[in-house]
C-alpha cells in the first residue's frame, strides 16, 4: 500500500489489489467511523456514571441515618472500583454464555469465579479509597474490617450476576417470541395457501360444470361464459401470493364471476350491491364473496323455476367490517347447523377467517335461516385498511 497525501484528518492511500487493479481508500481520524475511540470513551462513561449513582444510592441509607460525607465518598469510591472490573466481569459473562452448560453448572462456576473478584475489588476498593484519611474503617487501617469488605463485595458481585442473567434471559425470551411470531405466521401463511388450493379447484370445476350444460344448447353462451371466466383466472392470479386484498379489487373479482352467472341465468338472477364506499378500501381475504354467492346460487336460486335475487352488503360499523349476503331463495333447514355443513366453500371460508382472524369470535362467520324465506351469510372482521390507498 502507497500513501500518496497527507492531512490533518485524512489519508488517502492506493492498494494494489490481488488483480492488479489499484483501489482507491480515504481512512478518516477523529470521527465516529473513524477507530474505536469514542464509542469506547462514551461507554466508559456510561459505565461510571450508571456506577456513581448505584453508590450515590448505597450511600443514602447512611446519610438519613448520620451525615457524614465520608460514608458518601466511600460509597462512591467503592462503585468505581466496581467500574474498573466491569470489563473484566463481562468478559467472563461472555465467556460463560458461550458455551452450553446446564443451570447447576452455570451456578458453580459463577460460585468458583464470585471468590476473586469479591477479593480483588475489596483490596481495590481499600486501595482507591486510602488516601481519604476520613474512612477510617479502610482495611489497609484495620483488618478487622477486610472481612467486611469482602462480604459486601460478595453480595454484590452477585446482584451484578443477576442483572446480567435476568437480560440475557430476557433477550433470548424476546428472541424466542420473535421467532415463534415468524413461525406462526409462516404456518397461517401455509394453511391459507392450502385452503386456497382447495378452494379454486372446487371452483373451476363448479364453472366449467356449467358452462358444459350450455355447449351443445347454447355454444355462443358458452363461449361467452369461458371468455369471462379467463378474465376472473387472470385476475385471481394476480392475487395469489397475497393474504388479503381490497374489498374494491375482491367486488371485481366477484363481478366476474357474476358476468358468467348472468349470461348462465339471464332475468332469472337479480343482483343487489349495497357497499358504503368508507368499506372500498377495507382488506379482506381474496376470493371470500365468491364462494359464498355461489353457495347461494347452487342451493337457493337455482332450484327455483323463478329464479330469485341476491343481495351483497358490506359496512364499515365501529372496528369492523360487516359484510352480509342474502338471497330468498330456498332457505337452509330450520335444524341445519354450521358444524354439520358438508360443503367444501363454506368450510373453507370459515377456516381461512379463523386462521387471519384469530381474535375474532364464533359470530365472525354465521349462516341463518332467514324469516321471509332464502339464507342470510354475515361476516364480521377486523376493520383495517389499505394503506396505500390512503397515499
Amino acid at each position: 500500500m502507497a500513501s500518496i497525501t497527507m492531512n490533518n484528518n485524512r489519508r488517502d492511500s492506493i492498494v494494489v489489489g490481488g488483480d492488479g487493479r489499484l483501489d482507491v481508500r480515504s481512512l478518516e481520524f477523529g470521527t465516529a467511523m473513524g477507530g474505536p475511540w469514542p464509542t469506547l470513551f462514551q461507554r466508559a462513561s456510561l459505565v461510571l456514571l450508571a456506577w456513581t449513582i448505584v453508590g450515590i444510592i448505597q450511600a443514602i441509607p447512611l446519610l438519613l441515618a448520620r451525615f457524614d460525607s465520608f460514608s458518601l465518598v466511600d460509597k462512591v469510591l467503592d462503585a468505581w472500583a466496581w467500574a474498573l472490573l466491569t470489563p473484566v466481569i463481562l468478559l467472563v459473562d461472555r465467556k460463560l454464555a458461550s458455551a452450553e452448560q446446564n443451570v447447576a453448572r452455570l451456578a458453580a462456576l459463577w460460585f468458583l469465579v464470585a471468590i476473586p473478584f469479591s477479593i480483588g475489588h475489596a483490596y481495590l476498593s481499600a486501595l482507591v479509597s486510602y488516601p481519604v484519611t476520613g474512612i477510617t474503617w479502610n482495611p489497609f487501617r484495620d483488618k478487622s474490617y477486610l472481612v467486611f469488605y469482602v462480604l459486601g463485595s460478595w453480595q454484590t458481585f452477585f446482584a451484578i450476576v443477576g442483572v446480567l442473567l435476568a437480560s440475557r434471559y430476557y433477550n433470548r425470551l424476546l428472541s424466542s417470541d420473535l421467532k415463534l411470531e415468524r413461525v406462526e405466521k409462516t404456518l397461517i401463511e401455509a394453511r391459507l395457501n392450502a385452503l386456497r388450493l382447495q378452494l379454486e379447484p372446487h371452483f373451476l370445476f363448479n364453472a366449467m360444470n356449467a358452462i358444459s350444460s350450455e355447449v351443445s344448447a347454447n355454444p355462443k353462451l358458452a363461449r361467452d361464459m369461458i371468455e369471462d371466466l379467463g378474465v376472473l383466472l387472470r385476475q385471481s392470479l394476480d392475487c395469489k401470493d397475497r393474504n388479503e386484498i381490497t374489498l374494491a379489487q375482491e367486488l371485481t373479482l366477484l363481478e366476474r364471476y357474476l358476468s358468467i352467472q348472468r349470461v348462465r341465468f339471464g332475468e332469472r338472477l337479480e343482483i343487489k350491491m349495497e357497499i358504503e364506499p368508507a368499506a372500498l378500501t377495507t382488506m379482506v381475504p381474496p376470493m371470500l364473496l365468491q364462494p359464498l354467492v355461489e353457495n347461494a346460487i347452487r342451493h337457493g336460486i337455482e332450484r327455483r323455476v323463478s329464479g330469485g335475487t341476491i343481495a351483497v352488503s358490506a359496512t364499515a360499523v365501529g372496528d369492523q367490517l360487516q359484510i352480509h349476503v342474502l338471497d330468498n331463495g330456498v332457505g337452509v333447514p330450520r335444524n341445519w347447523r354450521m358444524e354439520n355443513a358438508t360443503g367444501l366453500g363454506l368450510r373453507v371460508t370459515r377456516e381461512r377467517l379463523e386462521a387471519l382472524y384469530p381474535e375474532c369470535s364464533e359470530e365472525c362467520f354465521t349462516i341463518r335461516r332467514r324469516e321471509a324465506g332464502g339464507t342470510e351469510v354475515a361476516i364480521r372482521i377486523p376493520l383495517h385498511v389499505d394503506e396505500s390507498e390512503l397515499s
